[in-house]
């Protein structure tokens, strides 16, 4: 993995994250993406952790609805890039 790459990726979804409804309800998605993990643990219930991993998923979703034209792409750079996708999200949300 070259820097150069990783940077221009974090751009582009920096880019589709400039409407402040999409940026709030994609910090939302990946919190609940992040608790689902202690919800199944703690229930010791996969239906629980299913549940809100889906809830997180559709929210962050619908959070590109309101940025015109970004669903799609948003959708096919997290599944071709998971690690980079994750990483970039938490840079997005806590910063450098």
């Amino acid at each position: 993995m070259q820097t150069g790459d990783f940077e221009a990726f974090r751009s582009r979804l920096m880019e589709r994250h400039t409407n402040a409804l999409t940026s709030a309800f994609s910090t939302v998605g990946d919190v609940l993406w992040l608790a689902s993990i202690p919800a199944g643990l703690a229930t010791r219930n996969l239906r629980v952790f299913v549940g809100v991993f889906l809830a997180g998923t559709a929210v962050a979703t619908g959070a590109h609805l309101f940025q015109r034209g970004t669903v799609k792409e948003e959708l096919t750079s997290v599944l071709r890039h998971p690690i980079w996708a994750t990483r970039a999200e938490a840079t997005r949300v806590f910063g450098r």
